[in-house]
């Protein structure tokens, strides 16, 4: 009977699981949509369920969107609150704990250049820190230093930290953003959660009605052949925004060695975010532009992420 290692990849969405074998290979992928369950505990035993798998399980490694040091803690983006003890009796064993984020680093770690599309050339240094960041329903954001002849991820809540703007245009934005929220984070715009306040926000700031009402009607909006005007104006405010952003974290972390942006919704722009200010707003720092203009920046096109990085923390953890 063949046992398994059991990784979790949990966003505010979708609960997204998989077996692992000895060779570090994904299997028995799911992905279990997060409204469907009252918690994760009830949503991991579905999936060892529908795979006949409990009994199989010899480790895990959960990453996920949370404050994974807290023994308790509730999700920022959808209605679970994480027991972790109760997530240990449920499953019969002590479980790995990481941020989604910290395991979009571990993967980055051994990306595949085939799953790399370059939004920005630059010359990397080599053993360079990096910045891993990428909008989906939140706004993650990790660190990955050279450790030895390893990768070391440096987790946190970089979406949480108080949104910056780069021009007159996002001050008016955030003006705007501050009549509805005490502390406007980088995640209320540049996500999943925020892009339909960021569109409501440039439609009173432009003088223009808004009539859109989700995400995915106005990304599709925003990209056809004949675009919606505030759906495209809202969208090349995002990129804008996000190339700013991304430039602030990038100084932070020192990242030299390179940007690697993730998550689930640039892969449904790609052409449109290399069209857009993203670069050059990326670049425009000041006395720092020509630090910032020498840093590539890649978009991850690879499928699963967060479960093969899961996986490797698992992996590095249980070999240490």
């Amino acid at each position: 009977m063949c046992e398994y290692a059991l990784v979790a990849d949990v966003g505010a969405t979708n609960a997204r699981f998989a077996l692992v074998t000895d060779m570090g290979e994904l299997h028995k992928i799911a992905i279990f949509p997060c409204a469907d369950y009252p918690n994760l505990e009830s949503a991991m035993l579905a999936y060892l369920a529908q795979e006949n798998a409990q009994a199989l399980v010899r480790a895990a490694c959960i990453a996920i969107a949370g404050t994974v040091h807290q023994p308790i803690f509730k999700l920022a983006n959808n209605h679970w609150q994480v027991h972790k003890a109760h997530v240990h009796a449920a499953l019969g064993l002590e479980v790995l704990w990481v941020n989604d984020f910290t395991a979009q680093a571990w993967a980055m770690s051994q990306i595949s250049p085939s799953d790399l599309v370059t939004i920005k050339p630059g010359t990397d240094v080599c053993r360079g820190n990096r910045l891993v960041m990428g909008p989906g329903t939140g706004l993650g954001v990790a660190g990955l230093v050279a450790h030895g002849d390893a990768w070391l991820p440096v987790m946190g809540e970089g979406g949480h930290v108080g949104f910056a703007p780069g021009n007159a245009q996002h001050s008016e934005i955030l003006s705007y953003m501050w009549q509805q929220y005490e502390h406007v984070s980088a995640e209320r715009l540049l996500s999943g959660s925020g892009l339909m306040g960021l569109y409501d926000a440039v439609a009173h700031v432009s003088g223009q009605p808004a009539s859109l009402t989700d995400v995915a009607t106005l990304v599709q909006r925003a990209q056809g052949a004949t675009p919606d005007p505030l759906a495209l104006q809202t969208l090349s405010v995002f990129c804008s925004m996000l190339g700013h952003c991304v430039a602030n974290a990038a100084l932070l972390y020192g990242a030299v060695g390179g940007v690697y942006l993730t998550g689930g919704i640039l892969p449904r722009i790609e052409e449109f975010l290399m069209a857009s200010d993203f670069a050059l707003n990326f670049t425009q720092k000041g006395r720092l532009n020509s630090y910032l203009q020498d840093i590539p920046i890649y978009l991850c096109k690879a499928e699963q992420p967060g479960l093969q990085g899961a996986a490797i923390a698992l992996e590095q953890t249980l070999r240490s």
